[in-house]
């Protein structure tokens, strides 16, 4: 990748909107220059520096946790040049010591941290590490935009153990709220059974009810309770 153009030649340069010209004059730093279209004097090398913001994907990383379990991570940041006159003067090859400085705040990061926080603050993850990856750019003269994990892999073993663990959460949430569902209903039998006892005469009417509603037709015999006759 370059990191910038470079024109010793030409007689007339145009810079685009995007881009800071950095001038040398006989091998010192001269000027730099704006947009637009400029005439180049004798020994001037201009070198052209691109200020969009820029996506930088890191490798996957394997990187041992705090609990001492390994997890694959890529992470990628997002930077632009702010500075051309530093992002061409303080590295010799700045976006890949951009690169470096990512994988170093991100190994600081991770191996401070347990599996369990890795993968329930993913998003969160790297903001500690933001801020001195963004001290660090500074100095190459850019300004960090986004410092995140894009992707956390964890390897066969530990995703068999994680899911048979999630598995087990689940039933475990099922056999409870199938033994709370048992439990109310117990309780509103036992509610019903205390109100029919209270008022006998409730239970003739229900079942008085009830046979009305299958066509039956019911009669007492003495004490002995309502006999429904289909």
């Amino acid at each position: 990748m370059n990191e910038n153009r470079i024109i010793a030649t030409a007689r007339w340069i145009t810079v685009r909107p995007w881009e800071r010209a950095v001038v040398l004059r006989s091998g010192a730093l001269d000027r730099t220059m704006d947009a637009g279209r400029h005439r180049r004097r004798r020994h001037e090398v201009w070198h052209i520096v691109d200020l969009r913001p820029r996506w930088l994907t890191l490798a996957t990383q394997e990187v041992l946790t705090a609990d001492g379990l390994q997890v694959r991570v890529t992470p990628v940041a997002l930077f632009r040049v702010v500075d051309p006159v530093a992002w061409l003067t303080e590295a010799d090859e700045p976006t890949p010591a951009m690169y470096t400085l990512a994988q170093l705040a991100l190994r600081d990061a991770l191996t401070g941290t347990a599996l369990d926080e890795v993968l329930a603050a993913r998003d969160g993850l790297l903001d500690e590490a933001r801020t001195r990856l963004a001290a660090a750019a500074a100095r190459l003269g850019a300004e960090l935009l986004e410092f995140r994990v894009r992707d956390v892999t964890l390897p066969a073993e530990l995703r068999s153990a994680y899911s048979e663990t999630a598995r087990a959460r689940e039933e475990g949430r099922a056999k409870l709220e199938r033994a709370r569902a048992d439990a109310a209903a117990l309780r509103s039998m036992a509610n019903a059974a205390q109100v029919l006892e209270a008022h006998p005469a409730l239970l003739e009417l229900r079942a008085i009810d009830a046979a009305g509603a299958r066509g039956q037709f019911i009669f007492r015999i003495g004490d002995a309770g309502p006999v429904v006759v289909s």
